[in-house]
């Protein structure tokens, strides 16, 4: 596609965003509780197991328990290239109920993941879980000051569902669908500033993730789909920005641009940090090829920005096909 084309056309929304006028030491996945408590002695509703380089390495894992931890590397590990960091803890906390609930992950004393999961979860429901998967993108990116949370909820918001895409366990139709339904959550409100002074929960989590998003496509237009906010999180990543470190937010953001040869991280930051910005995402969505039909999509390989959205979410080719297609 010719360069001057991709730059009409990245226009057509990224022009149209016009300005509108988990502190406290862990990181959280949504808690939806629901009541759920935890009955019997702590040693026996407690599990402690122990990653190292992507491996469960520890016993007391019920077989349902080690091919959904399995799953959650093989995301990370699609989208990173790598498990984020040497040794990981992880304590699962089996609790009254079904379903993946709940997660924290703390930096302090090494990498470490708190995680409530019900006695009685099923199969299905550990193959459709998204919280484990998010809660290891935590660990890819550096301890920012407690206004860039949404930096690091965004960034796991987004990329959780486009690794498990690359790595075949989502299909591409379920990540855009998805992606329709929720990023308008990260529009700004009336009354609202730029995503370091807006702390809210739509803006944390999908504030941070239109970012991200908005990024990408930036990133993979102007170096012609050549790189795209996966190669700066890695970079970012290989420079040894993980969850055990503390950096400035505009020391990480400078370690993906390095690598991407663009400056579209720095820069967005500077326009996104304090100023509201609206993303026209209708326009985004046609030049992506992401038609909405009603809780689906129908994806579209004949729009000009197709072959971006299919960068993003294509399964990669050694990926395991395990797809989930529920709702």
């Amino acid at each position: 596609m010719p360069g001057h084309r991709r730059l009409r056309v990245l226009a057509a929304f990224v022009l149209a965003a016009t300005v509108v006028g988990c502190s406290g030491g862990a990181l959280n996945a949504p808690h939806p509780t629901n009541g759920a408590t935890s009955a019997g002695s702590p040693s026996e509703r407690r599990v402690e197991l122990r990653i190292e380089s992507g491996q469960l390495m520890s016993t007391g894992a019920s077989p349902e328990e080690r091919a959904w931890i399995d799953q959650a590397t093989q995301a990370i590990g699609a989208y990173y290239g790598r498990f984020p960091v040497p040794r990981a803890r992880l304590l699962v906390e089996r609790i009254d109920g079904s379903g993946v609930r709940w997660a924290r992950t703390f930096a302090h004393s090494g990498a470490f993941i708190r995680i409530g999961v019900g006695d009685h979860t099923t199969s299905s429901e550990f193959a459709s879980d998204w919280i484990l998967t998010h809660e290891f993108v935590h660990l890819a990116l550096p301890q920012l000051a407690d206004e860039h949370d949404w930096l690091q909820e965004g960034a796991a918001t987004y990329v959780e569902p486009v690794a498990r895409a690359q790595a075949g366990q989502l299909s591409p139709e379920r990540v855009w669908a998805q992606f329709v339904r929720d990023m308008p959550r990260g529009l700004p409100g009336d009354g609202d500033r730029g995503l370091d002074f807006t702390p809210t929960w739509a803006r944390t989590y999908w504030g941070g993730a239109l970012f991200c998003l908005v990024a990408d496509v930036k990133i993979r237009n102007r170096t012609g789909n050549r790189v795209g906010l996966q190669q700066a999180l890695r970079a970012i990543l290989d420079s040894g920005g993980t969850l055990e470190h503390r950096w400035p937010v505009r020391e990480a953001l400078r370690a993906g641009d390095s690598t991407t040869g663009v400056d579209v991280l720095t820069q967005m930051y500077e326009e996104w940090r304090a100023a509201a910005v609206q993303v026209d995402l209708s326009t985004l969505w046609r030049e992506l090829g992401v038609e909405p039909r009603g809780r689906r999509v129908v994806l579209h390989d004949d729009a000009p920005l197709a072959y971006v959205r299919r960068a993003i979410t294509a399964p990669l080719p050694d990926a395991r096909p395990q797809v989930y297609a529920g709702h």
